[in-house]
């Protein structure tokens, strides 16, 4: 019997080290990039806006404390419309790499669900501590959802029903103005362009990190990969924080933005930084954003915002939501007037566009069946639209495709029948955020 499994024993054995002699070499080739790229990176530091005051770390996993699968699920939070900085790590939904103020974090899903962290680089004058303090506040970590949604549940048949397909569904808690700014550059846009606008922004007008991508996929290493592949990564490129108002009003012109390809945004986005400067309280943008945060209810912190070139109802809810603690918040797009028409709200289903007073009407509805959250609740919902997530749902929790706002009204006109003139405020049909789409802004 030993004679029959020494054979297996060995090439076990030898199996084993042959994968642990080829993650080291995999990891000594991936280093090696990073110190080949050093110069480089030094030149890129060298810019006017490097960010003296941020240190690289000696990053290790730390655990995202209480963050298990039921309370933060990575793919139903990160790429789904609240932020534009995170980037999925090779084709994982599980590990996402992305800027939290002047940190580079990478956060990942472990094999038993529990979420971990890896911060990069932070401020020189803050520790290991203030990471987890930082990274538990983006996520909102001291939140229970599991708590929320089975009282969501107990309310709302339909939250009962779709509660077990969106765990973790849960809210982030961004700087408010990256989120406002994020938002502006949403505007009749598509993911994908979005995300460059924001990362255009950041290069062109943010502080650059210590930290390249070469640093960062080091931790892309595994025994699937070769060595050779692992380090070809770009690893001249560096990471950058979000500008503050200060830095967008000092160094951004309109005509340079829309040479950078942001259209009609680029004096939306030039307005609205000035517009924060002179705020009627006369203080400093981030302190005037900071106050709308603290004391001011969500009416007022949604009228203050609007008075924004470029932030309607929609855009302005959108920043409430995800960075002035306004949980009641509703941004409401094609896909949320669909699922209120069809669950909630069926003498909405003639309207001919979202307008303030129907985006109001929703919130009022929402409100009453969830609560002061409810914000929440439809960020679970929504989610629970879009094309990737509704195809995993039973056929009887689809919300059926049915006429967009509008679309009676177009039909009309299709057929030449006089019909009434619309308001001023369409909005066009959300799609899926995995393909050129629509965001909820």
């Amino acid at each position: 019997h030993l004679d029959a499994c020494m054979p297996r024993a060995l090439s076990r054995i030898a199996s084993t080290h042959q994968r642990a002699l080829h993650s080291l070499r995999a990891r000594a080739v991936a280093h090696a990039s990073v110190a080949s790229r050093r110069g480089a990176h030094s030149r890129v530091m060298t810019k006017a806006h490097a960010h003296s005051a941020v240190t690289s770390t000696d990053a290790n996993w730390v655990p995202l404390r209480d963050m298990h699968a039921d309370e933060l699920r990575l793919k139903y939070t990160l790429p789904t419309g609240q932020s534009f900085r995170w980037r999925p790590r090779g084709s994982s939904e599980s590990d996402y790499v992305g800027v939290i103020g002047a940190r580079v974090v990478r956060v990942r899903e472990t094999v038993n669900g529990d979420a971990e962290y890896k911060v990069y680089c932070r401020p020189a004058s803050e520790s290991d501590d203030d990471d987890d303090r930082v990274v538990r506040d983006y996520f909102n970590a001291d939140v229970s959802l599991v708590d929320m949604h089975a009282g969501f549940a107990a309310n709302d048949a339909r939250f009962r029903a779709l509660a077990p397909y969106v765990g973790g569904s849960r809210m982030l808690r961004q700087d408010a103005s990256e989120c406002l700014f994020s938002f502006i550059c949403s505007s009749n846009n598509h993911i994908s362009r979005i995300h460059g606008m924001v990362e255009k922004m950041c290069v062109h007008y943010g502080d650059v990190l210590p930290v390249t991508a070469a640093d960062v996929a080091i931790d892309d290493v595994d025994e699937k990969i070769e060595p050779e592949e692992a380090a070809a990564v770009k690893g001249d490129e560096a990471f950058y924080t979000f500008p503050s108002v200060s830095q967008i009003l000092a160094k951004a012109t309109e005509e340079r933005l829309r040479e950078l390809g942001f259209g009609y945004r680029a004096k939306f986005i030039v307005g609205a930084a000035k517009v924060l400067a002179e705020n009627p309280d006369g203080k400093s943008p981030e302190a005037y954003l900071a106050s709308l945060r603290d004391e001011k209810t969500y009416a007022e912190a949604h009228e203050a915002l609007m008075a924004c070139p470029g932030i309607g109802p929609k855009v302005s809810a959108c920043a409430c939501l995800f960075s002035l603690d306004k949980h009641e918040a509703i941004p409401v797009d094609t896909h949320v007037w669909q699922f209120a028409v069809e669950h909630y709200m069926p003498e909405l289903r003639e309207a001919k566009s979202v307008t303030p007073k129907i985006m109001r009407a929703v919130e009022d509805k929402m409100f009453d069946i969830f609560g002061p959250y409810a914000g929440w609740a439809h960020n679970a919902m929504f989610i629970a639209e879009l094309k990737s997530i509704k195809e995993s749902l039973p056929e009887e929790l689809r919300t059926p495709r049915r006429a967009t706002p509008g679309s009676a009204s177009k039909a009309a006109k299709k057929l030449k029948i006089k019909d009434e003139p619309k308001p001023p405020e369409t909005l066009p049909p959300a799609e899926d955020f995995g393909s050129p789409a629509r965001t909820r802004a």
